[in-house]
C-alpha cells in the first residue's frame, strides 16, 4: 500500500507539468500572434515582380482597342491604360489617391472614375470632383514600331 501512495505525487507532478508546458505554449502563441503583425507593419515584406518596362500582351492589346482602356501591373503597382479614339495613349496609376479603390474609365465623358466616392479625373489625371486629394500618378506609355505598348514604371 505505501507503493501505491508513492506513484500517486509522481503522477500529479506529471499533469502539472504537462499543464505548466500547455500553459507556457498558449503564451508563446498569443505573443508570437501579436508580435507578427507588428514586426510586418514596421519591415513591410519587399515588393516581388519583375521590374522595368512592361509590354501589353495580345490579350490586353485587344482589349485595349475594344475597351479603350486595360488594367495592367507595372512593377507590382495597377496602372490603367488609356487609348483615345484619335489612337493617343495615356497611363496613370489605376490606385484612387482618396482611399486606393481602383479607377475605371468612362469613354462617353472622357473621365477617370472611381467607383467608391464618385471621385472623377481628368484625362491628364487631375481631380476634377470627389474627395480624392491628389492627381493620379502619370506612367509613360509608348506604341513601338511593332505595334506593341510598352509601359514605363518611370513616372512621366
Amino acid at each position: 500500500m505505501e507503493e501505491d501512495m508513492g506513484a500517486a505525487p509522481s503522477s500529479t507532478t506529471s499533469r502539472r507539468h504537462f499543464l505548466d508546458l500547455l500553459l507556457g505554449a498558449s503564451i508563446l502563441g498569443w505573443l508570437a500572434s501579436i508580435a507578427y503583425p507588428v514586426i510586418r507593419y514596421l519591415k513591410p515584406l519587399p515588393q516581388t515582380g519583375p521590374t522595368g518596362p512592361t509590354r501589353l500582351t495580345r490579350d490586353e492589346t485587344a482589349k485595349l482597342e475594344q475597351n479603350r482602356f486595360v488594367i495592367v501591373p507595372v512593377s507590382g503597382q495597377r496602372v490603367i491604360v488609356l487609348q483615345t479614339p484619335d489612337q493617343q495613349l495615356f497611363a496613370f496609376s489605376a490606385k484612387c489617391t482618396h482611399e486606393g479603390c481602383t479607377v475605371t474609365y468612362q469613354p462617353g465623358q472622357s473621365v477617370l472614375w472611381c467607383p467608391c466616392h464618385d471621385g472623377r479625373f481628368d484625362m491628364n489625371g487631375r481631380v476634377l470632383s470627389g474627395p480624392p486629394p491628389q492627381p493620379l500618378a502619370k506612367y509613360e506609355a509608348r506604341r513601338q514600331p511593332d505595334g506593341g505598348i510598352v509601359i514605363s514604371e518611370q513616372r512621366a
